[in-house]
């Protein structure tokens, strides 16, 4: 056999190792299931948010930790459990993308629809049988422990380093109640803030006490005559005031300010005292007034609640309820 003749046949008995080799080394995997847990309440109870504050599902996907995701929308969080892989994924997230050193990538696989927050699925993924011997086993797994830094600090690039603080602006329906004699009042508050912000409240009876023939005591003395009046009265009331708010967690925040405010009520003189309305002193007050209160916001939904002076003398607490858009 000439010498060119051996070494034909020497290369393609080479090829044909290399190849053989390549398809006895060829591994994949594939996303076994993919289905709803509608009795696992995890991603209910203990909830991660989003970039957007809105709470995310759950993905339990069983595969070897070894595995790494992503997303068009980013993963939230990762947590390696005993046998499977928590993934948070933003709402309305539809593909996920399946990455492992050895194995390949399984590129933008379908969920059924749309992710839903606070639901919590699972996700088995079929990989495939080792087929080495000892060995050969060794060196996967020296190859495995060399990736498994990479795919770790690769999904932990998508997380969120620091919450983002939205600017938000609510506007709330009020009611509040004090004063001597005791009123109700209504009104709205407005607040507008990112970490901190600024708000300003009104609450009035829509009261009017018209005009006044001159001033009374809580005795019924006018100057130091002692009047007979019908018992009829009239109250006016207006407090308006404003100032900074602060959070002090994800949904509460607390607000203090200055304001002015008066409180007037005037009684009726009985017609042999000549009639008409005279102020009564000892009932009416104004100047400058304080508030102090807290809010809570659920979800869209936002509370508040308050207490206010006018000097020190008349008390007011008040109640609100809005909408933080």
């Amino acid at each position: 056999m000439r010498l060119s003749d051996r070494i034909y046949i020497w290369f393609l008995m080479m090829v044909m190792t290399v190849l053989a080799s390549a398809d006895m080394t060829a591994q994949d995997f594939s996303v076994q299931s993919f289905r709803l847990l509608p009795n696992d309440v995890t991603a209910f109870i203990s909830p991660v948010k989003d970039l957007n504050e809105e709470d995310c599902a759950l993905i339990k996907v069983q595969a070897p930790e070894e595995f790494a995701f992503s997303t068009p929308l980013g993963i939230v969080k990762r947590v390696d459990k005993t046998g499977e892989i928590w993934l948070y994924l933003p709402k309305g997230t539809k593909k996920l993308t399946l990455k492992h050193p050895q194995w390949g990538v399984l590129r933008d696989y379908k969920f059924p629809g749309k992710l839903e927050s606070h639901m919590t699925y699972e996700m088995r993924v079929a990989t495939p049988v080792p087929e080495r011997v000892a060995t050969e086993i060794e060196r996967v797994v020296e190859t495995v422990r060399d990736t498994l830094i990479l795919t770790r600090v690769d999904t932990m690039m998508v997380t969120p380093p620091k919450e983002r603080i939205p600017f938000t602006f609510s506007v709330l329906a009020s009611v509040g109640v004090g004063g001597d004699p005791v009123t109700t009042l209504g009104g709205i508050m407005a607040v507008a803030m990112w970490r901190h912000g600024v708000w300003a409240h009104l609450l009035t009876d829509f009261g009017k006490i018209g005009e006044t023939a001159g001033e009374c005591n809580r005795e019924g003395y006018v100057g130091e005559n002692k009047r007979f009046f019908t018992g009829k009265t009239r109250h006016s009331a207006l407090l308006v005031t404003g100032g900074s708010i602060h959070r002090i967690s994800r949904r509460v925040n607390i607000y203090e300010g200055l304001g002015y405010g008066y409180m007037n009520t005037a009684w009726e003189l009985a017609p042999s005292e000549g009639g008409g309305y005279v102020r009564n002193t000892d009932y009416s007050h104004r100047g400058l007034m304080f508030e102090v209160g807290a809010t809570c916001s659920i979800g869209k939904l936002m509370l508040a609640a308050s207490v206010s002076s006018i000097k020190g003398r008349e008390w007011f607490g008040s109640v609100g309820i809005g909408y933080r858009f």
